[in-house]
This record gives C-alpha cells, sequence and structure tokens, in this order.
C-alpha cells in the first residue's frame, strides 16, 4: 500500500470531525496556519513527515494510519516490528515528494538516525 495524499485528507478531515477540533485549533496545537491545514485537506500540499507525526501524536493514532499505509489507526507499542515500520517511514520519505528534493545520500542519513533512535521514536 503506497501513500496516498486523498487518502490523508480524508483521514484527517474524519480525525477532525471525530475530535470535534477545527483546522484552527489543529494548526496551533501542530505550530502551523489555518490555511496549510486547509491545503492538507484539499490535496494542494502535501505535509512533511515531521508535520505528520506531530498530527498523529494529537490525534493518538498511527502515522501508517494516517498515511494510509495501514487501515490499524492504534499505535503498536510492540518493537517487534519496529524495523519494519521504520522501514515504511522511509519508504514514505521517497513517495512523500513528487519532486524528489531528498537525495539518496540525505534520505539513507536520515534512516540511519531513524534506526539509532528507533526506541525513542516508537515510544513517543
Amino acid at each position: 500500500m503506497d501513500f496516498s495524499m486523498d487518502k490523508f485528507s480524508y483521514r484527517l478531515t474524519v480525525l477532525l470531525d471525530e475530535n470535534n477540533m477545527t483546522q484552527t485549533q489543529l494548526a496551533k496545537k501542530i505550530g502551523t496556519s489555518n490555511v496549510t491545514i486547509c491545503r492538507y485537506l484539499t490535496g494542494e500540499r502535501v505535509p512533511r513527515l515531521d508535520v505528520v507525526t506531530k498530527i498523529a501524536n494529537v490525534f493518538n493514532v498511527s502515522l501508517d494510519y494516517l498515511l494510509g499505509l495501514s487501515n490499524d489507526e492504534n499505535i503498536q507499542n510492540s518493537n517487534e516490528n519496529s524495523d519494519l515500520n521504520i522501514d515504511m517511514i522511509i519508504k514514505s520519505l521517497y513517495s512523500l515528494d513528487d519532486n524528489s528534493h531528498l537525495s539518496k545520500n540525505q534520505i539513507d542519513l536520515i534512516k540511519k538516525l531513524l534506526m539509532a533512535n528507533k526506541d525513542f521514536i516508537l515510544s513517543a
């Protein structure tokens, strides 16, 4: 299953509705503008991975769910599949930006940083 901006936008819309939260409230919680949230909802702008992480934390859902890589919105506390989860995040780095502004070396460095800090990342 690959990243789908349509699915991300839809899931973000549903999460806002289910949590009775406005775009402005979400924007304030994650440190961005209402206009940026609106652009995520309309699919005009693809969020950076750090922003997706903040959104997932606000709604207490998994990154995989929010990105459309899984239908399970629950955050797994088990590190049993942690390497696979990190690999899925890395894979999403390649597909989040159509302009591919990250080089392979930069993505490899991000992967090394994620792997070195996976226990911290998965416990957040």
